[in-house]
């Protein structure tokens, strides 16, 4: 399922599943049918990036999403636009999965066209939006905050973050970006 809110720079694709549960939305970060602890999560998650246009990268989501309904992808997002606080001029498609599944997850990319491709862990990512991070001080620069809002913005990712860190054993609920 293609999710595309207004409100968020990403658009998402997850299976109808994770919106079917009475009990509210299960993590779509497992492995074999089983949720992805913290610690799991940090040693294993993470996405293939591809870089595209924009009417290819939409493109290419209308042909993940029937792999994502059927569970071979667990989920993906992508630019709703190319994010210029970023610099950059196309728009990025992240596709998640464990690292113990990406070769396959890989194979369904390459069957459905995509080229250039490039592995990165969630966890490399989330030191990039940590205070002092390449992407946190760039989007911080970008928007030309004062010290102070930089300070708040840096406090916030801190404790977003945090849980990962401390609560290891926790089943991993992501993180919102």
């Amino acid at each position: 399922m293609i999710l595309d809110r207004p409100e968020s720079w990403y658009i998402f694709i997850l299976s109808k599943e994770y919106f079917n549960d009475p009990s509210g939305p299960p993590s779509y970060m497992t492995y074999n049918g089983k949720q992805l602890t913290n610690k799991e999560y940090l040693e294993h998650w993470g996405k293939w990036v591809f870089i595209g246009e924009k009417r290819d990268i939409h493109d290419m989501a209308r042909k993940i999403d029937p792999h994502v309904e059927s569970g071979a992808i667990p989920c993906a997002k992508y630019d709703r636009d190319p994010q210029k606080w970023a610099t950059l001029e196309h728009c990025v498609m992240c596709v998640y999965c464990d690292d113990r599944q990406r070769e396959e997850v890989l194979n369904i990319m390459l069957n459905l066209g995509v080229k250039g491709r490039r592995w990165v862990y969630e966890r490399e990512v989330i030191q990039k939006w940590l205070p002092g991070g390449l992407h946190m001080e760039a989007w911080i620069k970008a928007h030309n905050l004062t010290e102070e809002d930089a300070q708040e913005v840096r406090e916030e990712s801190r404790q977003e973050f945090k849980i990962f860190f401390d609560r290891p054993d926790d089943l991993c609920l992501g993180w919102q970006q």
